[in-house]
């Protein structure tokens, strides 16, 4: 799938998709700590 890129855009890729779930899994905290804390509490 990524064999065509060259190592340096392989490797910016991954760098993004990364980032990318980090900053959805940072989107996700502050999304439920609004209002929905006792989800996260158990």
């Amino acid at each position: 799938m990524l064999q065509g890129y060259s190592s340096v855009v392989q490797a910016l890729l991954g760098t993004f998709f990364t980032w990318a779930m980090t900053a959805a899994g940072a989107a996700l905290v502050f999304i439920f700590s609004s209002g929905q804390r006792r989800i996260l509490d158990g």
